[in-house]
């Protein structure tokens, strides 16, 4: 009686108001990991106000996922209680199965999985709560459940099809007494973090970690660019390292097909929301910054996202494909210049280059990186006192590349030494910067620098 009681409850008297959506938030990885890995994904209800009670249906393949359904925070405050009931066949934790499908009397042809229906005070059929002088108590906009989600399987899963969370026959209600009876409000699929599309499909399979670039072994670029054939799983050093030689254009370290997930893995900035899928769609030294604060767990950037794929190449998976380019902006002002000086050793066994970095205008608290060298020659950086790097990553042999991510502060004007680049007789007559990059800490702007070498 309870189950047909909501259903009579949450269909209400139909009438013209406007659409409001249900959408997938942001994907994060359980920490700490599970064996398979764990992930939790909000299911987000934007409502304008006007919501007391909501149900909807989620399908996916039992024998590839599992999936838990919990109460999420927008709903907690309101709700008389959470109900999931599962269609199609009988599942672990499962009280009963559905009968028939709510929005359209048929007989239940969408299973297997849940139908959550979340009952709130207020309502036609509630003994708990009541419509006060203040009005009724709504539900607010934001995560209605919490989806916990598990593969059934701890390698990878021997196909895609089942990897898939649809939303089906989303419903909601107004709130109703014992004189006003609810009525019901359409619920649309909305765009969300990891639905960005609105298509109701949450994607498991082809799925990556936001900064989690690194492949096993370290061939770069790895075998495939699309999910999931890259990155280990988890963030490290060599991570946040990778996407500093992308993004200072060092040699071998090509930037992917903008349309492809890799490159959208190294786009951490800006990060994701539970609303927001994140990325700017360039690969900049914000990006390094987020990924070193992600891989240290840095206050606010302790949780691992995980994105669905967007399915946007078409030209397959090469690392030049490209039928979605970066966000292209006009070239921003330059604020700076990396000056190599003249070198100091030359004709004797080791030669030393000077860096210095030189304000156009006052740069404060910048973060600065960039890559150089001679494609040949065993190089390493040493730091001038006092101006140690955030990361110095020294290939052998070929360039080096170094990142003060906790910014610099340069007066207009004048240099700072920021160190030398080392290496054997002769090879300073072949320095040269592959790209450099720079941002301020404080307002996330990128600087323009430019490149001056003595010879």
């Amino acid at each position: 009686m309870k189950q047909l009681s909501w259903m009579v409850l949450l269909l209400g008297t139909a009438m013209g108001l406007t659409a409001q959506t249900l959408s997938f938030g942001e994907i994060t990885l359980v920490t700490p990991a599970t064996t398979p890995p764990t992930y939790t994904v909000n299911v987000i209800l934007t409502t304008s106000g006007t919501a007391a009670g909501a149900q909807f249906d989620l399908n996916y393949d039992p024998t590839q996922l599992t999936v838990t359904v919990g109460l999420g925070s927008s709903a907690t405050a309101v709700s008389k209680e959470l109900s999931t009931i599962c269609l199609g066949q009988a599942l672990p934790g499962c009280s009963q199965p559905a009968q028939n499908n709510p929005s359209t009397k048929a007989t239940i042809n969408n299973g297997p999985g849940w139908r959550a229906i979340i009952a709130g005070v207020s309502l036609a059929d509630s003994s708990t709560g009541t419509v006060g002088a203040g009005g009724p108590t709504l539900i607010a906009d934001g995560p209605v459940a919490t989806l916990t989600i598990q593969p059934t399987s701890t390698g990878a899963p021997t196909g895609t099809t089942g990897q898939k969370i649809t939303f089906l026959n989303q419903v909601a209600t107004t709130a109703g007494n014992g004189q006003t009876a609810p009525s019901q409000i359409t619920l649309a699929i909305g765009a969300g973090s990891s639905d960005p599309g609105a298509t109701g499909v949450l994607d498991m399979y082809h799925t990556y970690l936001v900064g989690g670039v690194y492949t096993s072994g370290g061939a770069y670029p790895p075998a495939t660019i699309e999910a999931p054939g890259f990155g280990t799983g988890k963030l490290t050093i060599n991570d946040v390292i990778l996407i500093l030689l992308v993004q200072t254009s060092a040699p071998g370290y090509t930037l992917p097909a903008a349309c492809s997930d890799l490159f959208d893995a190294m786009d951490t900035f800006p990060l994701d929301t539970p609303t927001t899928r994140g990325g700017d769609g360039k690969i900049k030294i914000t990006d390094v910054i987020n990924a070193l604060e992600m891989q240290t767990n840095a206050p606010t950037f302790n949780v691992r996202i995980i994105r669905p794929t967007r399915n946007a190449c078409t030209q397959g998976t090469s690392m030049t494909a490209n039928s979605r380019q970066p966000v292209v902006e006009p070239p921003v002002e330059v604020q700076g210049t990396v000056v190599l000086g003249a070198a100091a050793g030359v004709g004797t066994p080791q030669e030393r280059v000077p860096v210095y970095l030189q304000a156009g205008r006052n740069l404060t608290r910048t973060a600065v990186a960039f890559s150089l060298g001679d494609q040949q020659s065993q190089l390493q950086f040493e730091a001038a006192p006092g101006v140690a790097p955030s990361l110095s990553y020294n290939s052998q042999p070929g360039f080096v590349a170094v990142a003060w991510l906790k910014g610099l502060d340069v007066r207009a004007g004048e240099r700072l030494l920021l160190g030398y680049v080392v290496g054997p007789s002769g090879s300073a007559a072949n320095l040269r910067v592959f790209g450099t990059t720079a941002a301020g800490l404080d307002n996330k702007q990128e600087i323009g620098l430019d490149v001056s070498v003595a010879r």
